[in-house]
């Protein structure tokens, strides 16, 4: 089976905007950038998606016009709780920022998620997924889960997640073989 996970293209927000879970608006570039991503997949009909319900993810997913789309709550970005639509400048100081900034992994934003939930949530749905036996399947979602699975995949700590750079409408693409799971190609 082939697995293209595809991070949603960019968004309409002020650079250094912390958001997660919160819709935000797409770039007036969304046209394009989906022709882009349409160009760095392989020509196939009957595509399954599986997508983040976030509108960022929801609107790409329509884009392929392929049938059903499978919308998925494990799919959404991190949950940075109280953190979301302040900026970087904002947060990066406190208590509760210097924790997390030390230990993202483990420690969870305020009101919000550990990166250890996403990666179980993100492992959760790509478990369920690979009992599916469809050849062919888009998976659109975000970089937090991206680099969750590719952890995962690639058996590395996740706090080394973050060394890996994970484009707007960037393509990744993961085969699950007898023997195990290979990641051909990141950030494409």
């Amino acid at each position: 089976m082939e697995f293209y996970l595809i991070r949603h293209t960019q968004v309409n927000i002020e650079p250094g905007t912390c958001y997660g879970q919160t819709d935000v608006p797409l770039a007036a570039s969304f046209p394009r950038e989906c022709e882009r991503i349409r160009c760095k997949l392989p020509h196939i009909t009957g595509w399954q998606v599986y997508s983040s319900p976030l509108h960022r993810c929801h609107r790409l997913a329509e884009s392929f016009n392929c049938g059903t789309i499978v919308f998925d709550l494990r799919l959404m970005e991190l949950n940075f709780g109280a953190w979301e639509l302040k900026t970087w400048s904002e947060i990066e100081t406190g208590q509760a920022a210097n924790s997390w900034f030390t230990d993202f992994v483990n420690q969870r934003c305020p009101q919000g998620e550990s990166f250890q939930e996403l990666f179980e949530r993100s492992v959760a749905f790509w478990e369920d997924l690979c009992q599916q036996s469809h050849p062919y399947n888009l998976v659109i979602t975000h970089g937090g889960v991206i680099r969750a699975l590719l952890s995962y995949f690639l058996n590395f700590p996740l706090a080394n997640a973050m060394r890996i750079t994970i484009d707007y409408g960037s393509v990744t693409k993961v085969r699950v073989l007898e023997y195990g799971t290979v990641v051909d190609f990141i950030n494409r």
